[in-house]
């Protein structure tokens, strides 16, 4: 029992270590995304406490309250302000913070994988090698610490039910709860563990009386939100799903997408396909590759991405392409083998947990996004472990020889595309340094820009203002910076002449985000593919001179 008991805690030692050294690279990384508004949020609350929402921002275009932009809970700004107020809002700071839910979601994918009976070594190292897990373990948005806090709320269900521990449930029903108040996606917990309840024939009657506990807690930040802020959040979700309205991609494209993504997020499971499958599947996956690229390069456009132009296939995109797709069709081809083989409540569990994100994030969520599937990373984690090492699951390769080198190349994969997302970000931050610092050097002020993000974040730093479109004046000889690898930005609606332009220069071998590129980790507004690899070209930041007056005078 002790060099069991050892032995476990080596192997959770060795997880957290690698877990740290692989996100150790990324501790300086310059806020990107939606990082700003997680920041700002928590600064707030170190000052006001209870009133998480209570300050406006100006990320849309015009000033507005905190409450209506961001459409998830305030919980990862409260870790985040515990962090800034102890140790500093440093970059290096605030992403040593966000180590610990990063170590603590490993930690709770190789106990959960202990208690459903898959290797919890292999669990863990399958989550590591993802690209989605690492690329959002390196921001410090909501992600990585709800998708944690579900891991755990379903490890405590499953215990408290195989046990038959009525605190294990009531712990996995607060964790629910606590997962919520971090990401609204939460609330899919509560069906799925009601599901998984319903199919265990569990004789505890007093488990789905629990499951109200979260939902109570919903209930009453919703009735915070109206209170205080006058704000519904279910009202606030529905305006960001109406987005679709928008979307490039038609409804049917919606689930090819969605394939993409998924695949490319959780790259392992096209990688150790050959320790789980038999040569037959693995000869039809490789048709299909050829398949799907066939029939993306007929239907010419993926998302309103294009994938044939006149000149020539986009051959870059449609393998990108092909080989997600297929990695994610594979992934539920493993639900449907794991669920044959077990017939458990617990394969059922992992099953409909995957099928539940997949469906959210590919349909009813406002965009197609790796953020909005990465909950499913830890029971595909789970699965992958448990089929490719199980022994008489080792598929077409026979044995498990290579198994640790093709996790090793998904970890390098998704190494590469977290550089190359930290490559963004910091061209975003050195451009809105070297031109604000020029501007004011000069004596020119005032600054204006547009776009949001980590450019608004430096720009603002350094004391350039974000043009308020309902507010704001821009007089004749102001200056406005602007790029168009941004968001929320528009064509300026006043004479302006283009004055310099600064191309600062992105190194890395895979991007995020690019409309050239197709790839749109973060959105699918960007590209069908979560990322592509290859040299991002130089990023190009202009400055204007505005010739007339914003608004004009009547």
């Amino acid at each position: 029992m002790a060099s069991a008991r050892s032995a476990s805690l080596k192997e959770l030692g060795c997880l957290s270590l690698l877990t740290i050294a692989l996100l150790l690279p990324f501790i300086g990384k310059p806020l990107h995304v939606d990082d700003p508004m997680y920041v700002w949020t928590a600064k707030h609350i170190v000052e006001h406490p209870f009133d998480f929402y209570g300050l406006k921002v100006n990320w849309s275009g015009t000033l507005e309250s905190m409450a209506v932009i961001d459409s998830n809970p305030p919980g990862v700004s409260y870790w985040l302000a515990l962090v800034g107020a102890l140790f500093g809002w440093s970059e290096p700071a605030l992403h040593a913070g966000m180590l610990v839910p990063a170590i603590l979601l490993v930690v709770g994918v190789w106990c959960l994988a202990l208690r459903l009976g898959a290797p919890p070594i292999l669990a863990g190292l399958s989550l590591l090698a993802m690209p989605g897990f690492l690329v959002s373990s390196t921001t410090l948005m909501a992600d990585v610490l709800a998708t944690a806090l579900w891991t755990w709320a379903v490890l405590a269900w499953v215990v408290g039910l195989q046990e038959e521990r009525t605190n294990w449930l009531i712990a996995g029903a607060l964790l629910a709860g606590l997962c919520i108040l971090t990401k609204y996606v939460g609330l899919a917990l509560i069906p799925l563990l009601l599901a998984y309840t319903l199919v265990k024939r569990q004789r505890l009657a007093v488990a789905p009386l629990l499951l109200l506990l979260p939902l109570t807690i919903a209930l009453a930040y919703r009735a915070r939100m109206i209170s205080r802020y006058g704000v519904d959040p279910l009202e606030v979700g529905s305006s960001a799903r109406g987005a679709r309205a928008v979307s490039p991609a038609s409804a049917i494209e919606y689930p090819w997408i969605g394939l993409s993504f998924l695949g490319g997020a959780c790259l392992p499971s096209l990688l150790l396909a050959g320790w789980i499958f038999s040569r037959r599947t693995l000869a039809l996956s490789g048709l299909s590759v050829l398949l799907v690229a066939t029939g993306l390069i007929l239907v010419r456009t993926l998302g309103g991405s294009p994938l044939v132009t006149e000149q020539r296939v986009r051959w870059d995109l449609v393998v990108h392409l092909a080989l997600f797709i297929v990695s994610g069709a594979l992934i539920f081809l493993l639900i449907c083998r794991h669920i044959a083989r077990r017939g458990t409540a617990e394969a059922i569990l992992l099953g409909l947990w995957v099928c539940g994100v997949f469906a959210f994030a590919s349909v009813l969520n406002w965009t197609t996004n790796v953020r909005a599937l990465l909950p499913a990373a830890p029971a595909v984690a789970i699965l992958l472990a448990t089929e490719a090492g199980s022994a008489h699951g080792r598929g077409a390769f026979g044995t498990q020889r290579g198994l640790l080198a093709m996790l090793g190349i998904s970890a390098l994969a998704g190494f590469l595309v977290a550089q190359g997302d930290q490559a963004f970000a910091r061209c975003a931050r050195d451009a809105a340094f070297e031109i604000a610092r020029e501007e004011v050097r000069a004596g020119r002020q005032p600054l204006w820009f547009q776009g949001a993000w980590g450019f608004q974040y430096y720009m603002e730093l350094e004391g350039a203002r974000k043009i308020d479109w309902n507010r704001g004046e821009v007089l004749p000889g102001d200056r406005i910076a602007q790029t168009d690898s941004n968001t929320l930005y528009k064509w300026l609606p006043f004479a302006a002449h283009l004055l310099t332009e600064h191309r600062i220069a992105v190194h890395a071998l895979a991007e995020t985000l690019s409309g050239t590129a197709g790839a749109g980790f973060y959105s699918d507004f960007w590209g069908p593919a979560p990322y592509v690899f290859g040299f991002p070209p130089d990023q190009v930041y202009s400055v204007f001179e505005a010739e007339t007056r914003y608004p004009r005078q009547q």
